[in-house]
């Protein structure tokens, strides 16, 4: 092992805001006092419009990885276990109580007796391991990658659960609090749905789905059973609103638009924005750390030349982030140095001394190395008459745009002709499944975990089978991020995802440039509005005062 700092830095959040507002009729003194009965809670009502730059491909818990997709599911399920969002702490919530053992091998939960899926079928035992054996059928690798080595789910009773791993899983409590990914699918409406279940999706959460609109929008409405809200929740019974329209506007500008006219009430703020709306009374304002890396470059190891190490190292060494976070960020983002961010446990600070400094001249030296030779007169490399040509996968999210246009200026200096290929999301991440690129814009807000490296740089997660986009396999990779998520000792784990990181960052696997401080704007007549330890929004607490 290699001396090092670990930085354990809990995940960092913005302040919560959760207010609750009864209002009341007054009676004149000739006029009895209402019964309770007779008394209106004036929080309740309204349609809650939220903006979101991005469509979800699918709202099948197992089948994706999007962040688009979590911002339904945190809406329509629950999780089995809460996080308290001032601490991060474990607290119970589907599962009053767990037990984990030493070895990291069993975890058994003991459920609540009064969950009811939307389809009205109770949450017990039974449903919930028919709920995640799903997760072993073909088709769902990405869940199965997610949660580990599972081996067996066994019921004890009626509402005792008890998961069986095949190997030690250092994660595996994190898995069972997220509630996007682990939330329970509902199996009634799994059974009525079909291969058709991502347009129709059901959980236990306090939203149920309504419909979908390609391309407009998705409407939730107010789950009126619901009556198990976390703990740290005012409102424990059914929400507020009537319903939450989430609209789907991808240009940033035209969702700023649709925020100032009041179209919609809540969304996430380009940062190129925030001056405009911070000193608004209007609106207010929350920022947090973006809990991954906002922006990197994905490199397909299994592209000649991206094969290269050289070539690899070349182009990062070509990069100026500080001239990209100044354009494509308006200057609110920090320099990414490796594969995880600072707020999350595990980063190991290392990554800082070891990561790619612009330097022209050494990425052009790497690329003479390589054979890739600038002649006299010509503005791109070549290599026995070949061009260095290379494509770049994109979406057309605005910054991603501005980052893509800025690497491609950047690269041509260093004579790489970059051509940019902008598709939707949904067939961007076929296509970085299918290995087509040579390099890809890619960024990732939803882990708070190493194991993370796992899922993205292990071979078995490769070719499509899971989200190592990068198409890397490598034995020393692999075993190094096998040993993050099976070792149980805490800071033998640490060890381990630091060397993974190592070796993410000296054998330029990918090219971080960027974390964001990501901003949410909140019209005034939206109350109870909160952030949590990870950058999720709760909305339990959330009344529209219309």
């Amino acid at each position: 092992m290699f001396s090092h700092k670990m930085c354990r830095c809990a995940a960092m959040f913005a302040a919560i805001a959760i207010i609750a507002i009864a209002a009341f009729g007054c009676a004149s003194p000739a006029t009895e006092e209402p019964t309770p009965e007779e008394e209106v809670d004036e929080r309740r009502g309204g349609t809650v419009v939220i903006g979101y730059s991005e469509e979800p491909p699918t709202l099948d818990a197992h089948a994706t990885t999007a962040a688009a997709t979590v911002g339904v599911l945190d809406r329509i399920g629950d999780p089995v276990l809460e996080r308290n969002p001032e601490t991060g702490d474990f607290i119970p919530h589907l599962a009053e109580e767990w037990d984990i053992s030493d070895d990291g091998k069993t975890l058994t939960l003991s459920l609540r007796e009064d969950v009811i899926f939307h389809s009205g079928i109770p949450l017990n035992a039974e449903t919930l391991k028919e709920s995640w054996s799903r997760i072993l059928e073909p088709g769902h690798e990405v869940a199965l990658g997610r949660m580990g080595p599972l081996g067996e789910l066994v019921i004890e009773d009626d509402y005792t659960l008890r998961i069986e791993m095949e190997e030690p899983f250092a994660p595996l409590m994190n898995w069972v609090s997220w509630r996007s990914w682990a939330q329970p699918v509902d199996p009634e409406m799994v059974e009525e749905f079909g291969d058709d279940y991502g347009r129709n999706p059901g959980s236990v959460g306090p939203y149920r789905f309504d419909e979908w609109t390609t391309g407009q929008n998705i409407r939730l409405v107010r789950n009126e059973e619901y009556a198990w809200a976390p703990s740290f929740y005012e409102n424990q019974g059914a929400a507020y609103p009537d319903a939450l329209e989430l609209r789907y506007i991808m240009e940033d500008a035209t969702r700023v638009a649709a925020l100032e006219t009041g179209e919609i009430h809540i969304t996430s703020l380009p940062s190129t924005e925030v001056d405009r709306f911070k000193d608004d009374p209007d609106f207010e304002i929350f920022s947090y750390p973006r809990g991954g890396v906002s922006m990197h470059v994905l490199f397909n190891h299994e592209r000649e030349p991206m094969d290269d190490l050289r070539v690899r190292q070349a182009l990062s060494y070509a990069i100026n982030k500080p001239a990209i976070i100044d354009v494509a960020a308006d200057g609110r983002a920090e320099e990414a140095h490796g594969p995880l961010p600072p707020t999350m446990w595990g980063y190991w600070d290392g990554v800082e001394q070891i990561s790619y400094s612009h330097d022209l001249e050494r990425a052009g030296e790497l690329l003479d190395d390589a054979g890739w030779t600038l002649e006299s007169g010509n503005s791109v490399r070549t290599r026995d008459g070949e061009p260095l040509e290379i494509t770049l996968y994109l979406t057309s999210f605005d910054h991603w745009v501005l980052t893509a246009e800025m690497l491609q200026a950047q690269w041509r200096e260093l004579g790489v002709d970059v051509q940019i290929e902008n598709y939707e999301w949904g067939t961007v991440l076929e296509y970085l499944a299918d290995g087509r690129h040579h390099t890809a814009l890619m960024g990732y807000s939803t882990s708070n975990d190493p194991d993370w490296l796992y899922r993205v740089f292990h071979s078995s997660q490769a070719g499509g089978a899971g989200i190592n986009r990068h198409h890397i396999r490598d034995d020393e990779l692999d075993r190094l991020v096998e040993k993050q998520r099976h070792t149980m000792d805490p800071e033998q784990r640490l060890e381990y995802a630091a060397e993974a990181q190592r070796f993410v960052v000296e054998q330029a696997v990918q090219a971080p440039i960027y974390i964001l401080t990501e901003y949410v704007a909140v019209n005034q007549n939206v109350e109870g509005f909160a952030i949590d330890h990870r950058g999720n929004w709760l909305l339990h607490d959330m009344w529209l005062n219309d």
